[in-house]
């Protein structure tokens, strides 16, 4: 059973390190990426893959604000994104976040005569501690929009963790509360991401060699992992289909999968990458597959089972009464690496699956390549076997 070639689509000119899945499209695979350019002006480009053909199409909007440094979708709205930026203008570094409207043609074309050149991003409001009179510092580090509706999102700034309301279109945006993380000495937040169980009334974030999370209903702190990573930790993930269950990833070259009811060590604990773990990410549907990207070069694919919550086969092997099946079963269900995906020649900073194909998946160098790979045939039959 031959398994998909991979597509590799290049950035031309530009460097970049951000990049999401267009998570309101769900019928097409749609992917976003945000450039990074000291030269010419960034952009935003909505890349679309055909499944069928294996061609990628895409569309380039101007960013006049600077280098994109992060990128995310809204959940509802195919037309906005939040991005953070390093607007460096007149010799001066200034990180913002703002919310933009991308007018997007659907006739998307392989083709672009001059990629300096094109439609512009409209700016609908920004998300700026600063300008918006709050009291807290100008470094915003990330953008995170709440899982399930536009209305919300969150950003972090220096060591706090701002939560916005968005009126009808993004138009305005005011910050509802503000959480502060508390320690000795320089602390900031760093990644975050949204609690999507219980009413998605928590948020976590990256701080340090730590992850604090915040209860968005009292502003409050709800729980930490202390220690959770011997170096910084670069990004987290929690797990779609089970409550409490989180992933982390950092600088010691670890991924680990904690439960967050207790956080006195790990579930498990990976050490499959040779050099800084950018990102981690769950697969939305089946929770047993995880993606991880690195400074190493690689991504890698791993099928983690005793700690998901449905394993591959699981349905299939409930009408199976022989003994051999639940041996068959049994062994498939070991946990491990599925594939190493070696096509990129710089570190790869971002991994998202698709959110119209659980089986797809890109990732994103420092270099401008673009990677759009599959999971492979054999285990995706294994759910239907």
């Amino acid at each position: 059973m031959m398994d998909d070639a991979p597509v590799i689509y290049g950035l031309e000119d530009f460097q970049a390190r951000a990049l999401c899945a267009m998570t309101a499209e769900t019928e097409k695979i749609n992917f976003l990426v945000g450039t990074q350019s000291l030269r010419i002006t960034n952009q935003v480009q909505l890349i679309e893959f055909d499944d069928d053909t294996c061609l990628v199409s895409k569309q380039a909007f101007l960013h006049p604000v600077g280098e994109v440094w992060k990128i995310a979708a809204a959940p509802q709205s195919p037309h906005l994104i939040a991005t953070v930026y390093n607007d460096t203008q007149d010799y001066r570094s200034d990180y913002g976040a703002a919310i933009w409207k991308l007018p997007i043609d659907h006739n998307l074309s392989t083709i672009i005569d001059d990629p300096r050149n094109g439609p512009c991003v409209e700016l609908q409001c920004h998300l700026h501690g600063e300008r918006q009179g709050s009291e807290v510092g100008s470094q915003v580090w990330s953008v995170v929009w709440a899982p399930e509706e536009d209305q919300h999102l969150i950003t972090l700034v220096d060591n706090h963790v701002l939560y916005w309301d968005i009126e009808a279109g993004g138009s305005c945006a005011k910050v509802i509360s503000q959480m502060s993380v508390e320690g000795k000495g320089s602390v900031s937040v760093g990644s975050g991401r949204w609690y999507p169980h219980q009413h998605c009334s928590q948020v976590a974030a990256t701080s340090g060699q730590n992850v604090k999370a915040w209860d968005l209903r009292t502003s409050k702190p709800s729980w930490s992992i202390e220690g959770a990573h011997s170096q910084h930790v670069r990004d987290i993930d929690f797990n779609p289909n089970m409550q409490y269950y989180l992933a982390t990833c950092g600088d010691d070259c670890h991924t680990k999968f904690w439960d967050i009811r207790n956080t006195e060590k790990p579930l498990m604990d990976l050490s499959d990458h040779s050099h800084w773990v950018w990102s981690v990410r769950y697969n939305a549907s089946y929770d047993q597959l995880v993606l991880t990207c690195s400074s190493d070069q690689r991504v890698i694919l791993s099928n983690l089972p005793s700690i998901a919550s449905q394993p591959f086969g699981t349905l299939a092997d409930q009408e199976e009464t022989s003994s051999e099946k639940e041996k068959e079963s049994t062994e498939k269900s070991e946990d491990g690496v599925i594939q190493t995906y070696e096509d990129h020649e710089d570190s790869v900073y971002a991994i998202e699956w698709s959110a119209a194909d659980f089986w797809t998946f890109a990732s994103l160098s420092y270099d401008g390549r673009l990677v759009i790979n599959k999971v492979p045939r054999s285990i995706k039959y294994k759910q239907f076997m």
